[in-house]
């Protein structure tokens, strides 16, 4: 099964130098994701004696404090600062429908179908796009899903799910639908003909890059978990979406052709981030779902250049592949992939990648980070915590190719969202 790239993504105030030389202008740098923290061994239990320590009894005093602090917090959590799906109206035309069939054959091009199960009910789930999620799977990051109901003739109208990214393929798993994104997981089934979130885990991250973790389940709320419970279950959560079974979709109309864009190529021609361009769109961005371009991105930690037959970069590196449609990009695919580059000076100036050390995903995230940037794992941490600072560089990014090229193109758009347009 195809990994999911995409690495935790969090918003934070911090501020970074992106890589010189590869097309950021000016532009701040990007942040890739502060990960999740560790929790700490658990506080051993000191008996009320004359040897009990000075560091004991504060921390003894401390904890309840601390648990009261995130029960408030647990309480005033609000998940729409984390997930916040668009607002939907059912779109999928059932007018007329006494079967799923009815409801297939009146479907647009470009739009997915499937059955699958999901808790006691059989269900057609209609998807706005699919995408290319490996060899003949395509699948999708929203649906509205439909049941048989037994109280009408006409299939009924269950609910709307949309997942955060791509790297988030609606999965099943024994007959639990996941839906999830970079800072959430939410387990669904379908009981008596009515949606329902079985369990939430969620996680949020203050501008040092701290996070909080936070979880509910059917019958229990936020304030009822710990902080380091709600952890695991997140963690937990995760675990299910990567063992489950990516829902594949039919597509109405099949797979659209490519329109074929130019290459990108960095503005500034920099050797260094001419090698690292070619390997990620090469390499790496050839693994998703192809477009008609690929515009990867690069923002620089450290480097290390005193060994020209292995100069260091570590990095933040995206991807992304857009399709033309009119005068917008499209986002078809993409992901997060920070790590070490090994590169090698050629004869003649020049760079060619010779290894990349990737941060690995799931739970191994947070250690193999911290093993591939070591010291510089904080910087990392911090650089990866500015999604507007990674997004206006990305803005940045997308405007000098279409300048660069003389292209009719005002701006780009990430499936499920408004369109980034050009000033």
């Amino acid at each position: 099964m195809k990994k999911r790239t995409w690495t935790t993504i969090v918003a934070a105030g911090m501020t970074a130098v992106l890589m010189a030389g590869c097309g950021a202008g000016e532009a701040e740098a990007p942040e890739e994701p502060a990960t999740e923290t560790e929790a700490g061994p658990a506080q051993e239990t000191v008996t009320d004696t004359a040897e009990k320590t000075e560091a004991a009894e504060v921390a003894e005093a401390e904890t309840p404090a601390a648990d009261d602090e995130y029960r408030a917090a647990a309480q005033a959590f609000d998940v729409k600062s984390v997930y916040t799906p668009e607002d939907h109206e059912m779109t999928t035309n059932v007018e007329g429908c006494y079967t799923f069939t009815d409801i297939v054959n009146k479907m647009e091009d470009g739009k997915g179908y499937t059955n699958v199960r999901i808790g006691d009910a059989d269900v057609l789930m209609v998807a706005g796009g699919t995408y290319q999620w490996e060899k003949d799977v395509y699948g999708a990051i929203d649906a509205e899903i439909f049941c048989c109901s037994d109280s009408s003739d006409v299939p009924k109208y269950v609910g709307y799910v949309q997942a955060g990214g791509t790297a988030y393929p609606l999965t099943l798993k024994d007959d639990c639908l996941y839906v999830g994104g970079n800072h959430f997981m939410i387990r669904y089934t379908i009981e008596n003909e009515e949606i329902k979130a079985l369990e939430e885990a969620y996680v949020t991250y203050d501008t040092d890059g701290n996070a909080t973790y936070f979880c509910r389940t059917d019958g229990k709320t936020f304030a009822d978990f710990t902080a380091q419970e709600a952890e695991a279950r997140l963690e937990a959560l995760y675990e299910d979406l990567a063992g489950g079974e990516v829902i594949g979709f039919d597509t109405i109309g099949g797979v659209a052709a490519a329109t074929e864009l130019p290459k990108y190529e960095d503005p500034d021609d920099d050797p260094l981030c001419n090698a690292i361009t070619e390997y990620l769109i090469d390499d790496i961005a050839s693994n998703y779902t192809p477009g008609d371009v690929s515009i990867p991105q690069i923002s620089e930690i450290a480097v290390d250049d005193t060994n020209p037959d292995d100069t260091l970069v570590w990095g933040d590196f995206w991807v992304f592949n857009y399709d033309l449609e009119d005068d917008l990009l499209l986002t078809v695919s993409g992901g997060a992939h920070p790590g070490l580059m090994h590169l090698a000076k050629k004869s003649d100036g020049t760079y060619v990648v010779n290894q990349f050390d990737p941060v690995a995903d799931g739970s191994d995230y947070l250690p193999s980070a911290k093993e591939i940037f070591g010291d510089k794992y904080e910087d990392f941490a911090k650089v990866s915590a500015d999604d507007k600072t990674r997004e206006t560089f990305r803005k940045n990014l997308i405007i000098e190719y279409v300048e660069s090229n003389g292209l009719e193109i005002r701006g780009y758009q990430d499936y499920g969202w408004d369109p980034v347009l050009f000033e």
